[in-house]
Formats: structure tokens, sequence, C-alpha cells
């Protein structure tokens, strides 16, 4: 057991360092070596663990869509916040919040890195859907949603915020998003079958993100 946890504390230690340096350095002109370097391990140390620099990329990627999955479980778990609102703050709460996430988002986005784009996307629909199901349930339940096609709908919805404000892929002047985020709300309220402008409140909130 101890053996185990030592593992993963040096797993752990590798991943923070390199993320660092991603952020600082910047992932193509960060080595290998400049890990080893501040962890203090042998190269064939860190070979044990992860079989290039790109799979540590893939781990910190990994690693953010969970932290992103867990902040959205504790939000649809608060029975203070109304059902509807859940599901939206869960899905914004999918936005990295550490200091220099900026940076690993551009890394993520950028063309030659579209197998890690792939990544991204596969294993946020895969954590992400399960923990909007239930509300969305609810919802139905409740007469506040109405659509015959409720997964369907949760990963649309998370597929099309993340195309729209996560990768920057339309290079939009800042005066153009509280229109796209009006659109985008719109659009949600349209999938999801509820009321009209019963998502309108959340314009503010997502105009705080870009």
């Amino acid at each position: 057991m101890k053996t185990v946890k030592e593992g993963e504390i040096r797993r752990r230690e590798i991943l923070d360092v390199a993320q660092e340096l991603f952020i600082t350095k910047g992932y193509d002109q960060t080595s290998v070596n400049d890990i080893l370097k501040i962890v203090d391990i042998a190269k064939g140390t860190f070979y044990y663990y992860f079989a290039s620099k790109e799979e540590v990329l893939e781990a910190i990627i990994l690693d953010i869509v969970e932290e992103g999955a867990r902040r959205a479980e504790r939000i649809v778990k608060d029975q203070s916040i109304p059902l509807l609102n859940r599901i939206m703050m869960a899905i914004m709460a999918q936005a990295p919040e550490f200091e220099g996430s900026d940076e690993i988002k551009e890394e993520l986005h950028k063309v030659e890195n579209a197998k890690l784009e792939r990544l991204y996307l596969k294993t946020m629909l895969k954590r992400m859907t399960p923990v909007l199901q239930e509300p969305v349930r609810e919802c139905l339940e409740q007469g506040i949603v109405h659509t015959e096609y409720p997964t369907e709908c949760i990963e649309t919805i998370l597929l099309l915020g993340h195309m729209m404000f996560d990768c920057d892929t339309f290079e939009w002047k800042m005066e153009a998003y509280p229109e796209k985020i009006q659109a985008f709300l719109c659009h949600a309220e349209r999938m999801l079958g509820t009321k009209e402008g019963e998502l309108s409140g959340f314009l503010q909130m997502f105009g705080q993100m870009p």
C-alpha cells in the first residue's frame, strides 16, 4: 500500500511541475529534461509513469475534465439552487479555474493538437453527461423542460457551449459576446423545451467568461 501511495504522489508531482512549466515556458519550449530537473528524478522514473511529454499533457487535460465534473456534481446536489439553474451552472462549471488555464487551453486547441481536443471532448461528454442526466430527468418529471431526447440534448448543449466559448475558434471581438451568449441561451431553451426567457438570467454570468 505504501508503494502505491508513493507512486501516486510521484505521478502527481510530475504532473504539477509539468503543468507549471507548460504555463510559464510553453508546452513546445518545455522538455522532459526540464521536468526531470525540478522533480529531481531519473529519466527512467519519468518514463515509468508517462510514455512521453504529450502523455503528460493528456493527463493534465483529463484532470481538468475531472475537476470540472466534480464542481458540477457539487452544484447539482445543492438543493438551495433552483433545478434548471443547477443544470446551467454545472455546464458553466466546466471552464477551468486555475491560474494559467488559458495557456493550457491554448495548447489544447492548436490545430496540430487535434488529438488532444478530441480527447478532451470525448472525456468531457462521457464524464459530464451522467452528471446532468438526473437533474434533467427531474426537470422533465416536474414539467420544467420538455424534450424527447434528454441525453442528446445535454450532449449538444455541452458541445455547443465548448465550441462557442471555450476554444476561441471564431475569434470574436469582445463586443460580439453578449449577442452570441444570448443566442446560445435561446438555443438552449429551445433544445430543453423550457419557457422562453427562462435562461435569460444567465446572460450576465456567461458574460463574465471571455
